[in-house]
């Protein structure tokens, strides 16, 4: 498998929306409104994890959530997607994993994430650490994860 940071230009991001239009459609807007802005260094971050050049999921890397108070943490984790043909074969901890080493290698000791999977995530060691409100008036709680 192998692991890519996309920008507008990248093959991939077409692949990536179309894949997103049809399985997620949330995030696909929300990829859409940012794409002038992905950076290969900063944040937001898009990486696409491939096999034989087909895109299996991605992950975003984003400096602040779409919550009301994002406390100040930084960086979150933005969206985690695995296409709904590989799912069931450990393709979202292998894109978290790879998440947190990016992160880590950028210099972060912590990544957080809010979201509404609430068992998923403890199961890779990210702990609870308070409640939120989504932008649009949905409540979340927020996790982090020490690297």
């Amino acid at each position: 498998m192998q692991f890519k940071v996309i920008t507008k230009k990248s093959k991939e991001t077409n692949d990536l929306l179309n894949i997103l239009k049809t399985e997620w459609g949330d995030a696909f807007q929300w990829l859409t409104d940012v794409i002038d802005v992905w950076s290969q260094r900063g944040f937001p971050q898009i990486v696409v994890a491939l096999n034989d050049g087909e895109v299996i999921g991605h992950y975003s890397l984003v400096s602040h959530e779409l919550v009301k108070d994002d406390h100040g943490y930084t960086p979150w984790l933005g969206t985690l997607f695995v296409r709904k043909k590989y799912r069931g074969h450990n393709y979202g901890s292998i894109l978290l994993g790879n998440a947190c080493r990016r992160v880590k290698n950028m210099g972060y000791n912590n990544l957080f994430l809010a979201t509404q999977h609430i068992q998923y995530y403890e199961k890779f060691d990210f702990k609870e650490i308070g409640l939120g409100i989504y932008n649009w008036g949905e409540p979340t709680k927020f996790y982090q994860k020490e690297l």
